[in-house]
């Protein structure tokens, strides 16, 4: 594993042509990370580092939700890296490219269409928009990654060569498969194949070749939706359109364009779609949530829990009849005290008299009553209302708000009679508030069912407010926690039971998950603790089975989840044990190996390959182990060149496929290889012989003649398309062909007479080109070992003098080149200790 200052390495998360990704934890805040680093192989082609140093300045300068952010750039040693965010969720695309629901595909489009109008809008175009770029965080968000060949969309600048075509072929625009001059619509382009990829599970074009594929985009029509996604096809349509005039022009109107349809199919308006839709949890971001798992959008009307009916408009207040005042004051007792009156002062006055007066009395009294009403409406009992409005206030005063006896009961009695009354208003409106303070204190409980109950009964009484709506918020967002806790727990419980117990969507993840949202969870508490039992007995699993490194992983992974678990020190004391005892036995298992190979045993169980393997396999970078794998492939080299000389090709292949794996690009190898390919090809210029060549074939022999004559001339002799393929090219075609054959014979002097112009002009990577093309082309000759051995000084040389300068790196190079060229030269040992006594990264 690579030592990068301030990083812990805890596992590789992936590996690509030019870097390797880790999840590491940056020390200095205890975070996790994504380590991009550059292959230490690549630091000397300074177009690789440029590129790579290129993806971290331009993802640098992009802060946006959906780019993945960058947090650190630099250079330690011999690695360049980049700290990156890291998203747990992975790629936005199953291994197996099973398809997503609808809802999924479309935000994750309109979130990375977003990604990208943000990047075009500051000069960048991304140029790879496909799957294994777009990653999930654990919310279920996703982001856009890897910049690498993104360029300033009015640069002319090019990573490659002039018209290069960079890119994924599956998800190229068609002018970007034509090399042309891109810009971010061709971006958009590339994220309609991913739509249709997440639709469907597989890209709209799919052909045996890359060249085939980018064909296909230029010509092929836009592939036709099945009928359930009909509805979409339109959008699909104009972002895999051929001509970029006929796309969206930019990010922001295709996330508009989805957006639109979201909220479509919310509403309703396309049925077809429901079942593709998926969960609640993929509804657009502006959608409201009701607690009971109803989902709306803003402008939409949710219906509402009736209320207690109240009355429509004021009534006016009655006064009754009059006459059921009683005798005292009525209209009869007043009529016949003042017809006494008259007869005792008028005495026989005629009886018309006596009826004027009384009608008169009687206007007179109804004129009163009308105009003292509301005096005379107060000598009416009132008894039964007062007893109500006291009863109520008693409940109130208990704290007996509902039910039956309840105080909103009594002042209900009260308003049904009198809905104008102050006294059980007022009432009221203080059961609606005391209802609103239980409520709030069964919130705080987490009693949602009561809390809720309590917040209906409030809203019924007060008929909604601030207040209302606050604490049904409240309610809301707890019911919606409360949800997640107990979906927390499920996955938690599955996933331990799995033994899915760290990393990414584990039972550890989830449990801290839970008790991030509640940290006096106790289920979510004891869940972690069963998590540590268990990676414990893990640990102590692989430490039994021998597997120290494993153990250890399991060990730092207890620690990070536990800091102060019981059984760590324990562990530790166990592994180191086991690692002494380990050690040991890889001494006497490279013992075991050595013999073996020198007595020819290299293949089986108790073979020198299988030995030293065994051992490199407990131990990493076992050097022994690694020096004698490479011993065993060159005397496969070796078991390939004498079945060369019996003529058994097959064999002699199968020899050299072992020498290939395990020795590299040897000079043995690469002898063997050169010798194998001249046999085959002598094979099959013998059967060509006798096919007399063609008048067209005459006139091409020619023209590739005098091609060669005129590579060898310029001293291009192995380069693809030299000297060394011209000829072989003719005698394919003739192989008889006299000056083809002499030609081959030409190229190991002339390789001679290059090789010591580039030694005199100390040009030694130059040199060993030339000395590659005498091995290839004559690899019997005897001059071979002293050129080799004179090469390799020469570098060993080289090397020194970067010694003397303090240049670590270009020493080591240099070292290396000449180890190839000669393994035992003495002087090598010796340089090696000075060069590791320079300062790293010198």
């Amino acid at each position: 594993m690579i030592d990068i200052p301030g990083y812990r390495i805890l596992r590789q998360l992936g590996r690509g042509g030019m870097a390797t990704v880790y999840l590491a934890v940056q020390e200095s805040v205890q975070r996790e990370v994504a380590l991009k680093v550059m292959s230490s192989a690549l630091l000397a082609d300074a177009d690789f580092s440029e590129r790579f140093l290129r993806e971290a300045r331009i993802a640098a300068r992009l802060v946006h939700r959906h780019v993945v952010g960058i947090h650190d750039v630099a250079r330690s040693g011999e690695y360049n890296y980049i700290a990156m965010e890291y998203l747990g969720g992975g790629p936005v695309l199953a291994h197996d490219g099973s398809p997503h629901s609808l809802a999924f595909a479309l935000r994750v489009t309109r979130e990375i269409a977003l990604a990208l109008h943000y990047a075009h809008a500051k000069g960048f175009v991304h140029r790879d928009v496909k799957p294994d770029n777009i990653l999930l965080r654990e919310d279920g968000s996703s982001a856009l990654t890897d910049f690498g060949i993104a360029r300033a969309a009015d640069s002319a600048t090019r990573m490659t060569r002039t018209g290069a075509v960079i890119g994924t072929p599956h998800y190229m625009s068609p002018e970007q498969a034509r090399g042309k001059t891109i810009d971010g619509r061709a971006d958009l382009y590339s994220l309609g194949v991913v739509l249709h990829e997440l639709l469907l599970g597989q890209v709209p074009y799919r052909a045996d070749d890359s060249l085939a594929v980018g064909i296909m985009h230029i010509t092929e029509p836009v592939p036709v939706l099945p009928e359930r996604f009909a509805v979409l096809q339109p959008l699909l349509s104009r972002m895999l359109a051929k001509k970029p005039d006929d796309r969206f022009q930019n990010g922001a109107q295709l996330a508009e364009a989805i957006e639109r349809l979201e909220r479509a199919i919310a509403a309703g308006e396309h049925p077809q779609l429901i079942d593709a839709y998926g969960d609640a949890g993929d509804l657009p971001p502006d959608t409201i949530r009701f607690g009971d798992g109803e989902a709306m959008l803003p402008g939409s009307v949710r219906p509402t829990t009736p209320t207690v009916a109240l009355p429509a408009h004021r009534a006016e207040p009655s006064l009754g009849r009059i006459e059921d005042l009683g005798e005292t004051g009525s209209y009869r007792a007043i009529g016949r005290a003042a017809s006494r009156r008259s007869r005792q002062r008028a005495g026989r006055k005629r009886g018309w008299m006596v009826a004027a007066i009384g009608v008169l009395a009687v206007v007179t009294l109804g004129a009163a009553a009308w105009h003292w009403q509301d005096r005379l409406r107060a000598l009416v009992p009132n008894t039964q209302m007062n007893d109500a409005l006291a009863r109520g206030q008693k409940a109130l005063v208990e704290g007996k708000l509902l039910g039956e006896g309840g105080a909103r009961e009594w002042f209900q009695r009260v308003r049904e009679q009198d809905p104008d009354n102050d006294a059980a208003r007022a009432g009221l409106n203080t059961v609606g508030e005391h209802l609103l303070d239980e409520a709030r204190a069964a919130l705080h409980k987490n009693d949602l069912a009561t809390a809720r109950a309590d917040l209906d009964a409030a809203n019924a009484i007060l008929g909604g407010g601030a207040s209302i709506d606050e604490l049904k918020a409240a309610i809301d967002a707890a019911q919606t926690r409360g949800t997640q806790v107990e979906r927390l727990l499920a996955n938690a419980d599955a996933a331990l039971a799995a033994g899915r117990l760290i990393g990414a969507d584990s039972a550890a993840a989830l449990y801290r998950q839970i008790l991030d949202v509640d940290a006096g969870n106790a289920v979510a508490a004891h869940g972690l603790d069963k998590v540590a039992a268990e990676q414990a007995r893990l640990a102590r699993e692989a430490l039994a089975q021998g597997d120290a490194d494993l153990a250890a992983q399991r060990i730092d992974q207890l620690a990070e989840l536990v800091p102060n678990h019981a059984a760590i020190p324990e562990l530790r004391s166990e592994l180191a044990q086991r690692r002494v005892a380990d050690s040991q036995a890889q001494d006497r298992q490279i013992v075991r190996a050595e013999r073996a190979l020198s007595e020819g045993r290299l293949a089986g169980g108790e073979g020198a390959q299988a030995l030293f393997a065994a051992a490199l396999k407990q131990e990493a970078n076992n050097a022994l182990a690694k020096a004698g794998l490479r011993k065993v492939g060159l005397a496969y080299a070796a078991q390939a060149s004498a079945k060369l000389d019996a003529n058994n090709l097959a064999a002699a292949e199968a020899a050299l496929r072992q020498a290939e794996a395990l020795a590299g690009d040897s000079d043995d190898v690469r002898r063997v290889r050169a010798r194998l390919r001249d046999l085959r090809e002598s094979d099959a210029i013998a059967q060509e012989q006798t096919r007399e060549p063609s008048l067209a074939d005459r006139a091409r022999i020619e023209e590739m003649l005098g091609e060669a004559e005129r590579a060898l001339a310029a001293g291009v002799l192995m380069d693809p398309g030299g000297a060394y393929d011209k000829y072989r090219a003719v005698l394919a075609v003739d192989g008889n062909n006299t000056r083809a054959m002499e030609g081959l014979k030409r190229i190991a002097p002339r390789a001679r007479a290059l090789f010591e112009e580039a030694v005199t002009k100390d040009r030694p990577n130059a040199a060993r080109g030339y000395l590659d093309a005498i091995s290839g082309t004559d690899p019997g000759n005897p001059a071979l070992i002293g050129l080799r051995e004179r090469l390799a000084n020469i570098y060993l040389d080289q090397a020194d003098r970067h010694v003397e300068r303090g240049r670590r790196q270009e020493a080591l190079r240099a070292l290396d080149a000449a180890r190839q060229l000669n393994p035992t030269n003495p002087r090598s040992a010796a340089l090696e200790a000075k060069i590791e006594g320079l300062a790293p990264g010198s």
